[in-house]
């Protein structure tokens, strides 16, 4: 069925390369963003709802 409504669609292949192509381009920006952020940063991120010194 899938391979029916794709073929009937004139360059959907164009649009699920570019699809797929920007979903691992995102997915490997940020894997690559998690891997190199400073670790100190994300404690304190982690550490910001558990902290009573900052409320209003």
């Amino acid at each position: 069925m899938f391979k029916q409504f794709i073929s009937k669609i004139p360059g959907a292949d164009v649009y699920m390369v570019g699809s797929f192509v920007t979903f691992l381009a995102f997915f490997i920006l940020v894997g690559l963003y998690l891997v190199l952020v400073d670790k100190k940063y994300i404690r304190q991120m982690s550490q910001m709802p558990l902290d009573e010194s900052s409320t209003d």
